[in-house]
């Protein structure tokens, strides 16, 4: 009975402690906690209802994915990830999401990108949308074809680094969602045609793109 009771109670502590994390992770991603922001383990315990031990775990993976970090006093900042760690990403991104793109496309099967087509396209035809639903656009896209790759580890990696570079704290760039569509669009015309190569030079192409708009932006900035 108390090996019972003692596996019962570590499933709580793992369900409590996955469901602190989405929410912690959540609150950071909306920038409702912003970088900077500092907050103890304590306070945050009493703010969700949780334990601290569950709670510790859920910081640890977040401390992992380098959203926040860990004082010397025991609190927690969320960081700020600084322009050289983007620009890094920008790198890390440009192989795994190019890898990402021609796994797809050996796997590609018959109508399996229309749906992403037909919303890219749409955007082409009428690129005069707000940023906060291209982002979410752009995210669909990137995540779609990270699933597509059907290497949960690659996919995950993927989701890690660019949830990481929104902490960059840029939010507005250029406006020009016509050409990232029509990148996109290159991109998922080489995985419907299975065409590996292409599709992985096509992300990369894409990629050295966001990096040039990036650049651009901050130059003018």
């Amino acid at each position: 009975m108390a090996d019972e009771t003692t596996l019962t109670t570590g499933r709580d502590q793992t369900r409590i402690s996955e469901q602190a994390y989405q929410y912690l992770r959540s609150l950071i991603l909306a920038r409702e906690l912003g970088p900077g922001d500092v907050f103890t383990e304590r306070k945050l315990a009493e703010q969700i209802n949780a334990s601290r031990t569950p709670l510790r775990a859920a910081i640890n993976r977040l401390v992992g994915e380098g959203l926040v970090s860990r004082l010397s006093n025991g609190s927690i900042v969320i960081r700020q990830v600084a322009i050289e760690e983007l620009m890094e990403i920008l790198v890390i991104r440009r192989l795994l999401e190019g890898e990402a793109a021609a796994q797809a496309a050996h796997r590609s099967m018959p109508g399996s990108v229309d749906a992403m087509l037909e919303k890219s396209r749409a955007i082409v035809e009428d690129p005069s949308l707000d940023f906060d639903p291209f982002w979410e656009y752009d995210d669909e896209f990137h995540l779609f074809i990270a699933d597509a790759s059907g290497k949960p580890m690659l996919a995950q990696y993927i989701r890690n680094l660019r949830d990481k570079a929104r902490m960059a704290h840029v939010v507005r760039m250029e406006k020009n969602f016509e050409q990232q569509a029509l990148e996109h669009i290159a991109v998922l015309q080489a995985v419907a045609d299975k065409k590996p190569d292409e599709a992985r030079q096509a992300m990369s192409t894409h990629i050295d793109r966001v990096r040039e708009r990036f650049m651009r932006w901050l130059f003018t900035e």
